[in-house]
């Protein structure tokens, strides 16, 4: 399941930064056309639209896997170990239940696009194209879940994430600097 995760972030990874790299270029490529050059690139809009709904949807996952979502932990950080693994439990299950539904609805709503059979305006690509990120990320989203609510299961730990087990820090396993001492926590 190692091997599984690492290429499955490799590639979540990849998507992502490309994604954000051509957002970057390509809106800041058209503002500059449309500056220096008083020429408009008419596909701007859709591209970065697109490119939008794919890193936001796709990194679901992502950040599932990577401990990284946004958590409201007052009552979690106060509560004993039993407690808190009980919590897990329901909440990756919750969560799990909630984002296959949301996977579900985002099938229906990419179908029923693609049978309008709508075209961006300049691009002339099917929109049902630019929203498929929708189900692909919930989807993601639940796999993580439930591999985290079966760890939870399973395991004696408490895991926050399939990843990581309470009272890892996940800063230090992503990189991220400590703002007050500059250092890499």
């Amino acid at each position: 399941m190692k091997k599984f995760d690492a290429i499955m972030s490799k590639i979540e990874e990849a998507i992502l930064a490309t994604a954000i790299l051509l957002m970057a270029f390509i809106l800041i490529g058209g503002v500059i056309s449309r500056i220096v050059f008083n020429a408009s690139w008419g596909f701007t809009e859709e591209v970065g639209i697109a490119l939008t709904v794919l890193v936001t949807f796709f990194a679901l996952g992502y950040c599932a896997r990577k401990a990284r979502h946004i958590s409201m932990s007052i009552i979690f950080d106060v509560v004993n170990l039993k407690v808190k693994k009980i919590m897990m439990i329901i909440i990756c299950l919750g969560t799990c239940i909630m984002m296959g539904f949301l996977t579900y609805m985002a099938i229906e709503y990419v179908l029923t696009v693609q049978n309008l059979g709508r075209v961006t305006p300049s691009l002339r690509i099917p929109v049902w194209l630019t929203v498929l990120p929708l189900p692909i990320g919930f989807a993601l989203a639940a796999f993580e879940y439930g591999r985290s609510f079966i760890l939870n299961i399973t395991k004696k730990e408490i895991y926050i994430s399939s990843n990581y087990k309470l009272g890892e820090n996940t800063d230090e396993a992503m990189g991220v600097e400590d703002s007050s001492s500059g250092e890499v926590k």
